[in-house]
This record gives structure tokens, C-alpha cells and sequence, in this order.
């Protein structure tokens, strides 16, 4: 909500807005959700994900020869033809 906005609502719809942010975030432990829709809290010693140091690269070379370059594109777009 904007500042504007917020000046428009009246006391009693400010006052229940901020009962309503003050309200606990529902968990599994306080409401019926599952426990699979709570947030995961951050790890402090959670490894980063990617490749590790020294990890060899697995692509392919590319050659220093090029013979003949070819474009390959669709006769009609898939999305909107």
C-alpha cells in the first residue's frame, strides 16, 4: 500500500490493519497447514550449489577450422505461428 492509500483509510481500518500484521505467521504447529508448506530457515553451514573448485569442465571444443556456417532456424514460431 501506498502513502496516499494509507491516509485514506479510516481509523477503524487502520486499526485492523495493524492487529493483522501483528498476527504470528501461520506454521504447521499453529494452524492445520502441512508441514511441507513451512519456510526453511537458512542453514548457517549450508554448502553453495554449483560446481566445486577444481571441478573439471565438461564441454566441447570448439574448432579453429570453420568450413561453413549454417543457420538453423524455424519455418513458423511455435508460439505464435
Amino acid at each position: 500500500m501506498q502513502r496516499d492509500e494509507l491516509e485514506r483509510l479510516s481509523k477503524t481500518e487502520l486499526i485492523e490493519l495493524v492487529l493483522r500484521l501483528q498476527r504470528p505467521e501461520k506454521t504447521s504447529r499453529t494452524s492445520s497447514k502441512p508441514p511441507s508448506a513451512d519456510r526453511k530457515e537458512r542453514r548457517e553451514h549450508a554448502k553453495p550449489g554449483g560446481a566445486k573448485p577444481g571441478h573439471a569442465d565438461h564441454s566441447r571444443p570448439l574448432s579453429d577450422d570453420v568450413s561453413e556456417r549454417t543457420a538453423h532456424r524455424p519455418d513458423i514460431c511455435p508460439c505464435c505461428r
